[in-house]
């Protein structure tokens, strides 16, 4: 079945059609939602948020509770039922303020315009067994199943939780699977060529937005979703980018000064890289590489509407970045693609995609990017890579095979740059890695080199 004309007409249709779009097309629900909400009004845009989110955030816990009062497996069935009977399973086992009546009666409405009379029917049969009995799940258990109810408890992947309590022990993997399921606030960085932070959180105030300076980070505010982002006080003005508070933290720990030479290796969708042109207060020059000119569109429309100048994009392979006849920079930002396991809280679509091997796939990508950057990188020069994982592949190995490569790049502390907020962090005066359980930031690991004379 296509998806019905029309736009939708509450905020639980927009959740399944938004669900529909990231199973089919493998979209992402932060970009897939938001399209869907334009007609809604307030508390149906922040039903339709909560359900979509939660749905994707629980689903192998929702799978797993359907398919105990399921004849056939979910996946024999339409992309619509399937994910129409997992909203239907998140409210009943996470929404105590819906009532299971509401919560079953809702669904099977949609079941009739997304299926025919008899999926109604089984969507009706299915839903009211699992709110009879939602009190009495058969968990795997405690102590006998550790991983397995860990993994379905707090919904994560069993590789994962697997490879998370053999590094940290099973009491602090579950620490971390339990911040990975708690949303982040909205962080805002503020353009200071146009505001001050104080001065941001004042027009959000005065707009009725609750927002305050980060506690982390000095500079971020935060404040609650709400509605589009596109619509906050400030926004068509420049004043802020949405830039999360750990991402927000590595473009001044490159230290990037006006009137220097930089290049974002992989810069696309253009945070770090008008972060980078705002610390140089525009002047200078800052290079955004990326492999997808389509991709660098986004990095276009980002400096245009922040009204930066020094900006210029570059389509190129980042991993034979020293045949796209740039210049040697006096600053390079390794930004890698990485497994993104870090900001699973801000993703939770990641959970369920990333697999072992691509692990091992994106640390090696890494490594090439960052061998091609120091090898352009001008004597005396400063590399920083950073990347949004919490996996030693990614992170610190891949940061080690590129010193054993490269001898000429000598670690640089980052202690002085950092907030006291973030100073356990450091693994070593120039290596740093968050974890969401332990700094209530999004994982992160960035490290600086600086490169000697030959």
């Amino acid at each position: 079945m296509r998806e019905p004309a029309g736009p939708a007409k509450e905020g639980r249709e927009a959740a399944l059609r938004a669900l529909y779009r990231v199973e089919r097309d493998g979209a992402f629900l932060n970009l897939a939602l938001p399209p869907l909400l334009g007609n809604l009004e307030a508390r149906e845009r922040a039903l339709a948020r909560e359900l979509a989110t939660g749905t994707v955030r629980r689903l192998n816990t929702l799978d797993w509770s359907l398919g105990l009062y399921l004849k056939q497996p979910l996946k024999k069935m339409t992309v619509w039922i399937r994910n129409l009977l997992r909203l239907g399973a998140y409210q009943l086992l996470y929404l105590e303020r819906i009532p299971d009546h509401a919560a079953v009666d809702e669904a099977v409405r949609l079941a009739h315009r997304y299926g025919h009379r008899g999926v109604a029917g089984l969507v009706n049969a299915v839903l009211r067994r699992l709110a009879a009995s939602k009190g009495e799940l058969p968990w795997p258990d405690r102590k006998k199943q550790p991983l397995e109810h860990l993994a379905l408890l707090s919904s994560h992947p069993r590789w994962l939780v697997e490879r998370w309590s053999r590094r940290f022990g099973l009491e602090e993997a579950r620490k971390l699977c339990e911040a990975n399921n708690v949303p982040p606030p909205l962080a805002l960085r503020p353009n200071t060529l146009r505001t001050s932070p104080g001065a941001l959180v004042e027009k959000m105030n005065a707009a009725g937005i609750t927002a305050a300076l980060s506690p982390r980070l000095p500079g971020s505010v935060l404040l609650e979703p709400a509605g589009p982002v596109t619509e906050l006080p400030g926004y068509r003005e420049g004043l802020f980018s949405v830039q999360g508070e750990s991402s927000a933290l590595v473009a001044p720990l490159l230290q990037p000064q006006p009137g220097e030479e930089v290049i974002d290796l992989c810069s696309a969708p253009g945070g770090k890289s008008t972060h980078l042109a705002e610390l140089m207060e525009d002047r200078g020059m800052v290079t955004a590489v990326d492999l997808h000119p389509h991709r660098l569109k986004m990095v276009q429309h980002a400096a245009e509407r922040l009204g930066l100048k020094s900006i210029k994009t570059v389509a190129a392979d980042g991993t034979a970045i020293g045949r796209a006849g740039l210049s040697p920079p006096h600053r390079l930002l390794v930004d890698a693609p990485c497994s993104g396991l870090g900001v699973i809280r801000r993703l939770p679509e990641l959970k369920w995609r990333r697999r072992p091997a691509d692990l091992e796939r994106l640390a090696r990508t890494q490594l090439a990017l960052l061998q091609a950057g120091a090898e352009l990188l001008r004597p005396g020069g400063m590399l920083l890579y950073s990347v949004c994982t919490t996996e030693p592949g990614e992170t610190v190995a891949a940061a080690e095979a590129l010193e054993a490569a490269c001898p000429r790049l000598v670690p640089q502390p980052l202690e002085p740059f950092l907030p006291p907020a973030l100073q356990s962090g450091l693994l070593s005066p120039g290596r740093l890695f968050l974890h969401p359980h332990r700094h209530g930031l999004d994982g992160f690991f960035i490290t600086l080199w600086s490169k000697q004379q030959g």
